[in-house]
């Protein structure tokens, strides 16, 4: 039930990130992200060695919508989309498969 809870939270606050206007409270969210972290005792380096493997994906993506929109826009998406995978590879370090035989 824990896990279901977490599992949520964790959509909800992913979605809420994206449907968010595109101006500083992103920074919240970034801090939000950070504070989960120290809480949940993940070990920092492991997830910033994961956003760096996933990182020339979200450049790309970047330069898929400067191509598309506006720089600032695709600014924006970017790191909306660092933050989402940050905390997606947070989630995934905490939460542990629970199977019943």
């Amino acid at each position: 039930m824990k896990n279901i809870i977490k599992f949520l939270c964790f959509i909800l606050y992913s979605t809420c990130i994206f449907f968010l206007p595109n101006n500083y409270v992103i920074i919240v969210f970034i801090a939000i992200n950070l504070l989960i972290m120290l809480i949940s005792k993940v070990i920092i380096k492991k997830v910033i060695k994961s956003t760096l493997e996933i990182f020339p994906f979200i450049v790309f993506t970047f330069l898929i919508n400067w191509l598309l929109d506006d720089i600032i826009n695709a600014f924006y998406i970017g790191i909306k989309l660092l933050v989402v995978c940050n905390i997606t590879i947070i989630y995934s370090n905490t939460t542990t498969i629970v199977r019943n035989c």
